[in-house]
């Protein structure tokens, strides 16, 4: 989630102190994308069940969404003090 997070213009200039080029920014969200995708295959092959996989990656996705967004918000609020 974090590097979909830095694939977005607000997300680079947080986590990268300065605006990524949209190059930079597009294989940032496409590896994402990709880790995404790989990380939803070992989900699917460690439970034999693909309900309950579905439904326990959407769970973890979630709580990444929620760390990730909770990190962008703490380094730019500190960022804003100095």
């Amino acid at each position: 989630m974090l590097i979909l997070a830095m694939g977005t213009v607000r997300g680079s200039g947080i986590f990268l102190s300065k605006t990524a080029a949209p190059r930079v920014c597009l294989c940032l969200r496409m590896a994402g994308i990709v880790l995404l995708g790989l990380s939803f295959f070992l989900q699917m092959q460690a439970v034999k069940t693909p309900v309950i996989a579905t439904i326990n990656w959407i769970g973890v996705v979630s709580a990444e969404i929620v760390l990730t967004a909770l990190t962008c918000t703490a380094i730019d609020n500190i960022r804003k003090i100095k």
